[in-house]
């Protein structure tokens, strides 16, 4: 037993149709039906039957038509194509048809020819198309007169969500079907050519092109240059939509009729052949057709290859000197700047360039949501059909770092098509979040040590543009890396692009910053290396600076178990002064969880000792929001500095805050020893006041003292 998908076939009108163009024509109505409507319906399904049908026949008897095949992409097709089979006269347009689809399972093979069994018809004539000829009738008071497609409940069942969104359904005197949108046929019809014309048939990415692309800020940008120019280099961030944009671009102009080509640079092999049609480009780009040339430069890193940097000037010319004929190269930031210093040729490529990356940002937190909501739909998530899980993804996504890139975007949602839980889908959300900041960190991989530092820098804070300058000067010189950039050409390279410099230097995007924990740790002969840089060389450097010192300190603790023990060590050293100390007990509190409990438990016992009002804060917060998890030592340290007139009033705030992180006896004994202290007073009747309900009587009493 299998299912196949019967397409049901007729001429809509067809004796009304002959009279109609007879009398225009003052041709025989006789000859008219023949020539104009029975011939060239006739002809294009023969003509299509050897490539695309597994089974069709004309019905014995009759002018329709019974099409048998297997996929829906199939039917699809052919539905397209036959409804756009034009009447060979200047006056009139398509030839109307009747069509029907429906699918049913078969014991055994249908014979190919003839198709005539009445059984095998009738749930499409009787059931479908003459119930919605009945149905328009009465509902327009005339005859259907233009071509309509109608799917049966079991057809339109197996349609992809975005398909169903086109479809009416109609209920008429107890049959129910639905009425498909003709354009949208024709349209999906015209992208299954278009597949196969860029190499890509069936896909699911590249095939909904019309209906998920949201375009990036620049777009219309990119079409103009496009268009004025007739060439457009689209650079940008990796997974952040450049190769979606070139082919949405390629999408348009085939539906405006120009033929399309796609040389694809996703292999080394496949690049240098794009680098050899590149050189060779009067062969690929003509009149009335456009070429897109992927990653010729290289796709991680760039490929030096002379004839392309010496060539590159001449094969903008010779687009130029074609009418009408276009081209589109992408490359990632890095690998096209790379190009672009080594290009031999006078002409200035920068005026053909077009950005797509985080910094303006090219997708804000509208077009990100629309982005996620169309790959969701198109994915038919059960969560986008939440109201309450929408909004929470949404909500969630609203974090510039979370869903940053349009490929992570339709990642998250082919992974979510089942979820319908909360917590599970936040996880979704964190790890594909996680994979661009690992993909920004294998993008350093690939670049030189001076540009490394100068980027490994901003992985601890922003700077003024002066002090930063003295550090990276001076690792360079320690690092005696003698090829090594001026501080001001780095600068140049990464700005407007991975960094935004204002009063500040810092990254452009705070997805940047989330990379440096795919740089350290590992055993791999890079990551020593690099460890070895940001730890003994970067990190100390900084650490003698007072004012950045507790950048440093959240560096260390947040990536503490990643790190060689004497970069560990920078922690007890920035506590034991008084200056910095501070920076380290909110480091403390800040990365309770991932310091081993011995390192946190005697980093709480000496920043206690501090004399410096902000570190004996966060001490008090981190034990009293971490109560349960340390030792009684440390626990008595909220008594200890109950007792310190310095530090009381910290301690009394604590309380109020982690009022029931708390145990009860703990509490109320706090509170007893702070209503002694005249600095605590005021805040324990607060507390006193807000929690009323929940004290023991001799605290409540203590408000009347």
């Amino acid at each position: 037993m299998g299912k196949k998908y019967l397409i049901y076939v007729d001429i809509l009108g067809y004796k009304g149709k002959a009279a109609e163009i007879a009398e225009k024509t003052d041709i025989d109505e006789d000859v008219c039906r023949e020539t104009f409507l029975r011939n060239p319906l006739k002809k294009k399904i023969k003509g299509l039957k050897a490539t695309k049908f597994h089974g069709i026949s004309e019905i014995e008897g009759s002018d329709n038509y019974l099409i048998l095949v297997d996929t829906i992409e199939e039917v699809i097709e052919i539905v397209g194509e036959i409804t756009r089979i034009n009447i060979p006269h200047k006056d009139f347009q398509w030839i109307p048809l009747e069509v029907g689809v429906g699918a049913k399972e078969f014991d055994k093979d249908i014979p190919v020819e003839p198709i005539s069994r009445k059984e095998v018809i009738a749930f499409l004539k009787e059931d479908i198309i003459n119930p919605y000829r009945d149905y328009f009738k009465q509902n327009y008071n005339e005859s259907v007169r233009e071509t309509f497609v109608l799917f049966t409940e079991d057809f339109y069942n197996d349609l992809e969500p975005l398909d169903k969104h086109y479809c009416t359904h109609i209920c008429h005197k107890g049959k129910s079907f639905f009425l498909g949108n003709l354009e949208k046929i024709r349209e999906r019809c015209k992208i299954y050519e278009f597949l196969r014309k860029i190499g890509y048939p069936g896909s699911r990415l590249y095939g909904r092109i019309d209906d998920v692309f949201v375009p990036p800020a620049e777009f219309r940008d990119i079409q103009n240059t496009l268009k004025r120019k007739k060439i457009a280099f689209i650079t940008g961030t990796q997974e952040y939509g450049k190769t979606y944009t070139a082919v949405r671009l390629l999408w348009e102009y085939f539906c405006g009729g120009y033929e399309v080509e796609w040389i694809k640079g996703e292999g080394e092999h496949q690049r240098d052949e794009v680098r050899k049609w590149l050189e060779d480009i009067k062969a690929k780009v003509r009149p009335h057709r456009i070429v897109y040339f992927e990653d010729p430069f290289g796709k991680t890193r760039y490929e030096k290859g002379e004839s392309l940097e010496k060539e590159m000037g001449t094969i903008i010319e010779s687009v130029n000197n074609v009418k009408d004929g276009y081209m589109i190269i992408t490359s990632r930031e890095e690998v096209f700047k790379e190009f672009e210093k080594d290009k031999l040729s006078a002409v200035e490529i920068k005026e053909f360039e077009e950005k797509l990356n985080l910094m303006r940002p090219s997708y804000d937190y509208e077009k990100r949501k629309e982005i996620v909501t169309r790959w969701a739909e198109e994915e038919n998530c059960v969560w986008v059909n939440n109201p309450r899980l929408k909004t929470i993804v949404l909500k969630e996504i609203k974090d510039e770092k979370k869903l940053t890139t349009p490929l992570k975007m339709r990642g998250f949602a082919v992974a979510t098509i089942d979820l319908n839980e909360k917590d599970l889908l936040l996880e979704k959300i964190k790890e594909k979040s996680e994979e661009t900041a690992r993909a920004f960190a294998e993008e350093i991989r690939n670049m030189t040590w001076d540009k490394i530092v100068f980027l490994s820098l901003l992985f601890v804070s922003h700077y003024h543009v002066d002090f930063m300058r003295s550090v990276y000067e001076e690792i360079v010189k320690e690092l005696c890396l003698v090829d090594a950039w001026d501080f001001d050409d780095a600068l140049h390279w990464f700005r407007d692009d991975k960094v935004r410099v204002g009063d500040n230097v810092g990254f452009s995007h705070p997805s940047y910053s989330e990379a440096l924990k795919y740089l350290i740790g590992g055993n791999d002969p890079f990551r020593r290396k690099y460890l070895e840089i940001f730890g003994k060389n970067l990190l100390f450097t900084l650490a003698e600076n007072d004012e950045v010192a507790w950048h440093v300190a959240r560096v260390v603790a947040k990536h503490f178990d990643k790190l060689p023990r004497n970069v560990r060590n920078l922690l007890f050293t920035l506590a034991e002064k008084d200056e910095t100390a501070w920076s380290v007990a909110w480091a403390v509190a800040d990365n309770f969880d991932k310091l081993p409990g011995n390192v946190r438990n005697r980093l709480l016992l000496t920043l206690a000792k501090a004399k410096n009002d902000e570190a004996v804060w966060h001490v008090a917060c981190a034990v009293a929001k971490h109560f349960d998890k340390l030792p009684r030592n440390v626990r008595n340290l909220l008594f200890t500095l109950a007792e310190n007139d310095e530090a009381v009033e910290d301690v009394a705030f604590t309380v109020a805050d982690n009022f029931d992180k708390l145990p009860d006896d703990v509490r109320n004994n706090l509170l007893l020893e702070l209503s002694k202290k005249e600095k605590a007073a005021r805040i324990v009747k607060k507390i006193i006041k807000d929690y009323f309900h929940k004290l023991p009587e001799n605290i409540r009493n203590l408000n009347y003292y």
